[in-house]
């Protein structure tokens, strides 16, 4: 048992180790919650045979609720469970060969607890965070951030899991304990030895990293026995790049109940869709009725075959129109796969394509669900959260406009320098605004691009479809809620409204992982 005495001298002993500037402040607040995590490699039993190497998150509770972390029981980190309102203190301890640094994904932090990759630790070194948990319950994540490597940090394990709850929702009455699933996606490619195939080629920095398997909750060919109950499914996307259309395999309707930043309120939801788009990061929560399902019956979670709108411009007209127009479509339609079509490669794992093939938009079975036998027991009438408010006129504008060209991804013409800040990219701080997105048409490739803002949250205002967007995907997105991640298809314009609250150089950027790291990302700086 952590007694006040042993509680107050491990903090003073973890005072003595503080290491960057924001830490100077730190020791004038005793935190509720003290928590370590330590990046180091690994090697698990993944498969039958050998040991699959892997990059692991270990976790402690050092002081504070000994609740506070649950086992993934697999190569991911630990589920963070936070309640709304604590101050927390984490130390972050990298054990690995080369920098990094965690960022708190969806939370609204100080510039310093955001994990900006400038402030990325190496090995052997320590960096510790500090904020008072501020956003609503909901379902969130963590993950490594140093520029250039957050993809193969992340494709070999760092990622896990961060719920926040508070007493509010916790009387609302929606399913909980073993009613309640955390469900991670993920993608992988494994060899005949067990080992995690990370393919750094000219294809995947365009694409984005693609595994031929579906992994949940770090495991692959997941099966999971539920009773004839009402289950809440937290569902996130913790991808590299793959885009899932997430839908039941017998044809029934997804009932939303939640989004990036927590639950929707009674205004907005719940919502039903056919399927549900979700990109790299996103967060959708799934209340599922499995109490009218026959007893003993299987139900798939799939992901649906869909066009993702990737394609190739060339210049039309003249002999720069015909020549490498001919050449891109059907000269070479072997190197190319058909032209960047999305649905070109659907079935075929990446060892089967063409040089610049995807298999982004093909049919995948993510974990299959067993329906008890006892008899149902349906869940009680729960009411959504109150309606909120309609977010406040805005009084600044921004417009980001993304394209693709040359096998790298641009924000308005430009990619990442660590501290570069242009005039265009200041915002004020408690002023609300309105941030438009815009898929950029021209020369380049255009492919979807699931755009992070860091330090925010948001509500999508609107999207527009120009008519190049693919159509299979329409009535997938949920822009209801508050979110912090938005999806982006070729075509499409979006426009989402914030009011950003912490003053400091936060970053916007692609979330597809290999985009990021290829220069996909800005900052934009708070001014007070």
């Amino acid at each position: 048992m952590t007694t006040r005495r042993k509680f107050l001298g491990s903090l003073a002993a973890s005072g003595a180790m503080l290491a960057t500037p924001a830490n100077r402040v730190l020791a004038q607040q005793v935190p509720d919650l003290v928590l370590k995590l330590t990046a180091a490699p690994a090697a698990l039993p993944i498969f039958p045979g050998t040991a699959t190497r892997v990059l692991r998150l270990d976790g402690e509770v050092l002081a504070g609720r000994p609740d506070a972390l649950q086992a993934s029981g697999s190569y991911l980190g630990p589920t963070i469970e936070l309640r709304r309102g604590e101050r927390v203190r984490i130390h972050f301890d990298n054990r690995l060969s080369e920098a990094s640094i965690i960022h708190w994904h969806g939370l609204i932090v100080p510039e310093s607890a955001d994990g900006h990759p400038r402030f990325a630790v190496n090995p052997g070194g320590r960096y510790t965070y500090e904020f008072t948990v501020r956003n609503p319950p909901g379902t969130y994540l963590y993950h490594p951030h140093p520029h250039g490597r957050t993809g193969f940090q992340v494709y070999h394990g760092l990622a896990g899991m961060i719920i926040i709850r508070d007493a509010e929702e916790d009387a609302i009455g929606l399913p909980r304990g073993p009613y309640e699933l955390p469900l991670v996606l993920q993608d992988r490619e494994i060899d005949g030895d067990n080992q995690l195939i990370f393919r750094d080629t000219m294809m995947t920095r365009t694409t984005g990293v693609l595994g031929d398997r579906a992994f949940v909750n770090g495991r692959p060919d997941v099966r999971i026995r539920v009773s004839r109950r009402h289950y809440r499914l937290r569902v996130l996307n913790a991808s590299n790049a793959r885009i899932y259309k997430l839908a039941w395999s017998d044809g029934r309707p997804m009932t939303v109940i939640g989004t990036d930043n927590g639950l929707l309120d009674a205004a907005d939801g719940p919502q039903q869709r056919p399927y549900v788009m979700l990109g790299p990061t996103e967060r959708v929560e799934i209340l599922e009725d499995f109490t009218t399902r026959r007893p003993r019956a299987e139900v798939a979670l799939i992901s649906e075959p869909f066009d993702t709108g990737a394609q190739m411009e060339m210049m039309k007209g003249g002999g720069m129109g015909g020549g490498m127009g001919g050449m891109m479509g059907g000269g070479m339609g072997g190197m190319m796969g058909g032209g960047m079509g999305g649905n070109a490669s659907q079935g075929r794992s990446p060892g089967q394509m063409g040089m610049m093939e995807s298999s982004q938009g093909r049919e995948m079975v993510l974990a299959r669900f067993t329906i008890g036998a006892e008899h149902p027991r349906p869940l009680a009438e729960f009411t959504l959260p109150k309606g909120r408010s309609a977010p406040p006129e805005p009084r600044f504008e921004l417009t980001t406009r993304m394209s693709f060209r040359h096998m790298r991804g641009f924000l308005n013409g430009r990619d990442f320098e660590m501290k570069a800040v242009a005039r265009d990219e200041r915002v004020p701080r408690n002023v609300p605004l309105l941030w438009t997105f815009e898929h950029e048409d021209g020369m380049g490739m255009h492919m979807p691009h699931p755009m992070h803002v860091h330090g925010v949250r948001f509500r999508v205002i609107e999207r527009h479809r120009g008519p190049h967007a693919p159509a299979d995907v329409a009535d997938g997105f949920v822009d209801q809620g508050y979110k912090d991640t938005v999806l982006v298809f070729p075509g499409e314009r979006v426009r989402v409204a914030m009011t950003a609250s912490e003053s400091g150089l936060f970053m916007y950027h692609c979330h597809n992982l290999e985009h990021e790291d290829g220069g996909m990302m800005r900052n934009f700086l708070v001014e007070a």
